[in-house]
């Protein structure tokens, strides 16, 4: 692995880990599905990542193509067909490794990057339940310190962003868009797999794997 590339997963890493401590949740944000299509269900399917980076591509997409497995969908990274990203420069590039993967449909991923957002949280009071039954001080002090007061602080959420759209070989048309965002996540393997299960469980919706 060169420096470069060491660098890259390092930076995706720090970016997919900035918001530690929050609360992790991955969705599909918004989708669209072609009207009327008469594809039928793909028994194969091609994951092209839009990423240069080939280390980076390559473990986006061994993770993804691993969760997709063990749901039973039949997916092939499109590193193994075309390690480097100049390697589908031409038109007729990506002809022949959509062949050669004998796929029935593509997705196309794309990442689209990280969004910050910031909040107000406003002040909290937490009150314990006070007997008025003191035996001493100890016991007056003991309960009134665990009346808690919380100030109120600028916090921020991180939306990590990607873009899949899905194409049918047969007809190259786009049958399927969705973008899909993760809030504070936290690991790049657990983010990918939510990301894949949340794509594949819309294009199993829209019937289309």
């Amino acid at each position: 692995m060169s420096a470069r590339s060491r660098l890259l997963l390092l930076l995706l890493l720090a970016i997919l880990t900035l918001a530690a401590g929050g609360c992790s949740s991955t969705k599909v944000t918004e989708s669209w599905l072609a009207k009327e299509h008469k594809e039928p269900r793909a028994k194969k399917i091609l994951l092209l990542s839009l990423i240069k980076d080939p280390v980076v591509r390559a473990y986006f997409e061994d993770h993804f193509v691993a969760e997709a497995r063990a749901k039973g969908y039949d997916v092939v990274p499109s590193h193994q067909l075309a390690p480097n990203a100049t390697d589908m420069d031409e038109e007729e590039e990506v002809r022949r490794m959509i062949r050669e993967s004998g796929a029935d449909g593509v997705l196309v991923a794309q990442l689209k990057g990280v969004e910050k957002k910031h909040k107000f949280v406003p002040s909290r009071l937490d009150w314990y339940p006070d007997s008025f039954h003191y035996s001493g001080f100890y016991d007056y002090y003991y309960l009134n310190y665990r009346s808690i007061y919380r100030p109120g602080y600028i916090g921020a959420d991180d939306y990590f962003k990607m873009q899949f759209r899905y194409f049918s070989p047969r007809t190259e048309k786009l049958l399927w868009a969705g973008n899909v965002q993760t809030k504070n996540p936290r690991s790049i393997p657990g983010t990918v797999t939510k990301i894949a299960d949340e794509v594949l469980d819309a294009l199993k919706g829209s019937g289309l794997i």
